[in-house]
């Protein structure tokens, strides 16, 4: 910044204040320039820190070095068993009828990395699900007999010991029937 463009932006400014906000700008460019790091510099640093992290592990001792492997070995191992078992229980639950979209939010539940453990609870959960797809048939079963009157063992329409004018005397069983049959043409 020069004095010309000071003098621009306040054309009151008195000689020392214009002094005064130049010194203030110098000072500031000064500290700014301290501060920047030079290029050439900063890539030096750069290369420099590579190079000690490479001499960090270099100086790791080969006991450290194997156990660090082996903790990887044995995060990838535990990966894949919960990859495997997960596999499995998913192979029981669609065997058992059930839909990925039925099992997605419980799966993460079942699976472990106890092959045994899952697969157990995945059968568990299968079998619950078949018992009470099991007792809902039943029921529904059941409720639609109790809504039949009469049966197989009444009196038919014609043949018994009726007074012979057997339509009155149907059940509900044979009434349903004959509008089945009326209606589909059986």
């Amino acid at each position: 910044m020069t004095r010309e463009q000071i003098k621009e932006q306040f054309p009151e400014a008195t000689e020392e204040q214009i002094t005064a906000i130049l010194n203030i700008n110098g000072t500031d460019l000064a500290a700014a320039k301290k501060n920047t790091v030079d290029p050439k510099t900063l890539k030096k640093l750069q290369e420099d820190s590579a190079a000690y992290q490479k001499l960090q592990q270099a100086g790791l001792s080969d006991e450290e070095k194997i156990q660090k492997q082996l903790k990887a070995a044995k995060d990838a191992e535990a990966e894949f068993k919960k990859k495997s078992n997960r596999l499995d229980v998913e192979k029981i639950l669609v065997t058992a009828g059930l839909t990925e979209e039925d099992y997605k939010d419980l799966i993460d539940g079942l699976v472990s990395e106890d092959a045994e453990a899952s697969k157990t609870l995945a059968t568990n959960l299968s079998s619950m699900l078949a018992k009470q797809k099991e007792a809902a048939i039943q029921k529904t079963k059941e409720e639609l007999m109790d809504g039949t009157k009469g049966g197989a063992g009444g009196s038919g329409g014609s043949g018994g010991s009726g007074g012979g004018e057997g339509g009155d005397d149907e059940s509900d069983g044979a009434k349903y029937a004959q509008m089945y049959n009326a209606q589909y043409e059986v």
